[in-house]
């Protein structure tokens, strides 16, 4: 059998075979139509030589300058170049457009002519030049039966005819056999680069799976036979690749396992963190945040995912600034703290960090922001810081309020004894050292109330029924005052108290609200009490429509013996903001366009949030 390589070179061989049969008779082809037209001409030729014969026949014993015009108007009239009579040897005789026969001339009709023409009476040259359209021309003679004037010789008519299409034929022939040769070179040549060009590839592969599959040699294989050896590496090789393959498709899809679960796990850890996560790109768009960066800003992920930070977190200028900064920086920004103003007015203490990714070239990837709600220990903390304050601040009352007492009771005891000596002035002094000595008793008793450290005792207290009670007894106060008093209470709220100091809490703050709507211009006047529970806090609020508090005095506003009544000891709301921050709650005067209106925040459980040491 043979290899592909032989049967290549046998195809080929063939088609040149055949190309080379082709050309050949092609060739053939044109030189029988040459022949065909070169007999055509010869007897169209000898046709007009045997009729210019029969028009000279009837004039033969014409003189011969008679018979040579005859002859030229002949050959005017036949179209040919000249017509001549010649006689045996050569000479001419009588002619029509015609001069002496060449020396070549003679020389062939010497040679060959003589012998034709004497066998067959007529004889036709070669046209010459052969190549040359306007200059070919052939001769042809034919015997005459007798010479003019010389009635007993015979003599030879020559006629020269014009042989524009031999010439264009010859020319034809000659360029067409070497346009055919030229051409089936070109095409040999070709099949030569090509053979090469097609079998190279194919000895490569050949000799490639020879070196790389070295061991079939050993295995019995024919390679003589080089179309059924690729084969059999062809087969040998995909085997092997189906086995990389199915070897590749079990660790393709432990990676990919393995990828899941990694995936799965960093989705899970990401949805457990208490920490609000913000992922951003590097154009700075949300593409990833988590359940507590939802919970912490009252957001909706699927809401704000492609839309940019700054546009989605628009409650501080500074967070979206430290974003910013990791995106175009690349710089960090952990352990900080923010302030983040959310849409309903509530202010957020923010733990934040933010931390740029950074590609393996060092480029920005994005940034990763961590959010942690400190509100609730800020405020904490402040309320601790209160409480030691405020506990100093009662030390150093308590120490004053007994140096007071002291002398207050020598002052007493010393008046007592000047009004039981008798005498009317007596008596009015001693009056006025009484009531003014039980005046500031009364301050020192509050003085001693606020320094005196509380102890809480807790219970469940309904807070709508304590503060129902409250406005009844003070009801008859605030009509005297002209003041109405009204409750709005958000269903029943229980929360751990110690009732009695919530209950004077809640008191100071309605009987200031009572006090200012009365010393007001107003005829009549509101207090109103509102209760409402939000999550895991309770809100009690004193609302009046006094004349509420100056934009100087609300920072103070709960300041020891800061008061703006004339006989106020300034304690009554420092007791109300003491009794609340040991509640855990904290105390403060809301912002309004008329009146004032204190807000008491107390939670529900009881319970202290916790928070991580490094937030703090």
């Amino acid at each position: 059998m043979f290899s592909r390589e032989a049967r290549v070179r046998i195809f080929l061989a063939l088609l040149i075979l055949v190309l080379v049969l082709t050309n050949s008779q092609s060739l053939q082809v044109s030189y029988q139509s040459r022949g065909v037209l070169s007999e055509l001409f010869e007897s169209r030729s000898r046709e007009t030589a045997l009729r210019i014969v029969s028009d000279i026949g009837e004039g033969r014993d014409e003189a011969v300058s008679v018979l040579s015009a005859r002859l030229e108007n002949l050959a005017k009239h036949r179209e040919l170049i000249s017509i001549c009579v010649l006689d045996w040897s050569g000479r001419l005789v009588a002619g029509g457009a015609c001069g002496p026969p060449e020396s070549d001339e003679v020389e062939a009709l010497t040679r060959v002519g003589f012998d034709e023409l004497r066998e067959s009476g007529w004889m036709m040259s070669e046209v010459a030049p052969a190549y040359d359209v306007d200059r070919a021309r052939a001769f042809a003679y034919l015997v005459l039966p007798s010479i003019p004037q010389q009635s007993a010789v015979r003599g030879i008519l020559r006629i020269e005819v014009p042989a524009p299409r031999l010439a264009e034929a010859n020319r034809r022939f000659r360029t067409t056999l070497i346009y055919q040769v030229f051409a089936l070179s070109l095409v040999l040549l070709a099949i030569v680069l090509f053979l090469n060009s097609l079998l190279a590839p194919q000895r490569r592969l050949v000799a490639e799976a020879r070196s790389v599959l070295s061991e079939l040699r050993e295995s019995g294989i024919d390679e003589t036979d080089e179309s059924e050896f690729l084969l059999t590496t062809f087969q040998e090789v995909v085997a092997r690749l189906k086995e990389k393959e199915r070897e590749l498709s079990g660790l393709h899809q432990l990676e990919k396992a393995r990828a899941d679960e990694t995936e799965a796990l960093a989705s899970d850890i990401i949805r457990s963190m208490t920490t609000g996560l913000v992922s951003l790109d590097p154009s700075g768009t949300v593409v990833l945040v988590n359940p507590a960066a939802e919970r912490i800003f009252g957001l909706e992920a699927a809401k704000v995912l492609k839309l940019p930070f700054a546009e989605v977190f628009p409650g501080s200028p500074a967070l979206a600034a430290r974003a910013d900064e990791a995106l175009q920086h690349g710089a960090y920004h952990l352990r900080g703290q923010a302030l983040y103003e959310k849409e309903g007015g509530e202010t957020l203490h923010l733990g934040v960090s933010v931390i740029p990714l950074l590609a393996s070239d060092g480029g920005p990837r994005g940034a990763i922001c961590l959010f942690a709600d400190l509100t609730e220990i800020v405020e904490l903390r402040e309320r601790l810081l209160l409480k030691e304050n405020l506990a100093r601040l009662g030390e150093m009352v308590a120490g004053i309020a007994h140096e007071f007492r002291n002398g207050l009771g020598t002052i007493m005891g010393n008046a007592k004894l000047l009004k039981q000596q008798g005498g009317v002035e007596s008596e009015e002094l001693a009056d006025a050292l009484l009531e003014e000595s039980h005046a500031l008793a009364r301050v020192v008793t509050e003085f001693l109330q606020f320094a005196r450290p509380e102890s809480l005792q807790l219970e469940a207290v309904d807070l709508g029924a304590l503060v129902r009670d409250l406005l009844d007894e003070l009801k008859q106060r605030a009509e005297r005052d002209d003041v109405h008093l009204s409750l709005e209470a958000d269903g029943v709220i229980s929360l751990p108290a110690d009732e009695p100091m919530l209950r004077k809490a809640i008191w100071n703050l309605v009987v200031n609200a009572i006090e200012a709507v009365a010393d007001s211009e107003s005829k009549k006047g509101w207090v109103r009490v509102e209760l409402a529970c939000n999550g895991n806090f309770a809100t009690i609020r004193v609302i009046d429509d006094g004349p509420g508090v100056e934009d100087s005095e609300r920072e103070k506003i709960f300041t020891p013996f800061r008061t703006g009544k004339v006989n106020g000891t300034g304690l009554g709301l420092s007791v109300v903001q003491k009794i609340i921050v040991s509640h855990n709650g904290t105390v403060e005067l809301e912002k309004t366009d008329g009146g004032a209106s204190f807000a008491i925040r107390l939670p529900v459980t009881g319970d202290t949030p916790e928070y991580s040491e490094d937030w703090l």
